[in-house]
């Protein structure tokens, strides 16, 4: 009885070493193909870009109605590149991978600069949390299927602020303390 006591304990560690490897692996391919995909934003590479994303993806967006297709998101892209915004700085890093069939959910964290004309066009830096769901290819590949993100910074309380003048004789844009500066 010892013996089988043994060889199941045995057997239960070893597979949860190899399945930590493997999650550790998969971690690291999503957190490179984070950062391929915030290198062609940064670069205004949008063909390149949409070549991570499914067909059918679904985005949900803050602030914005959730969009399906592919189509429609170029659409909000493309409306939003004409808009005069420009992202200066994009990083996300990954927490969190959970793996069910051949769909990764990839967690984690964003830090954004950018400049918006409608905001004075002075950098405005943003932090928040994203949730991706990256859906496995026949070839090994991997493709956005469903992508949300949203800030950590209350705009309520920033407009709060600006009433108040506590904004008075600053740049206006935020940091990642919450306050601005």
């Amino acid at each position: 009885m010892k013996t089988l006591l043994s060889v199941l304990l045995s057997l239960f560690l070893i597979s949860t070493f190899v399945y930590s490897q493997d999650n550790a692996e998969l971690k690291e391919k999503v957190q490179s193909m984070n950062n391929k995909l915030a290198e062609l934003m940064l670069a205004g590479d949008e063909d390149a870009m949409w070549e991570y994303y499914a067909e059918d993806v679904i985005s949900m967006p803050s602030y914005q109605p959730m969009m399906k297709g592919m189509e429609e998101c170029k659409k909000a892209s493309q409306e939003m590149m004409e808009s005069g915004m420009e992202m200066l700085e994009f990083k996300s890093t990954v927490t969190d991978i959970i793996q069910s069939g051949d769909l990764v959910v990839d967690i984690g964290t964003y830090n954004i600069t950018m400049k918006i004309p409608a905001m004075g066009n002075q950098p405005w830096s943003d932090h928040g949390k994203y949730m991706t769901i990256w859906e496995m290819q026949d070839e090994g590949s991997m493709k956005v299927k469903v992508e949300t993100w949203n800030t950590d910074v209350n705009p309520w309380m920033e407009m709060q602020k600006m009433e108040e003048g506590k904004m008075e004789g600053h740049e206006g844009h935020m940091h990642e303390d919450n306050e601005v500066k």
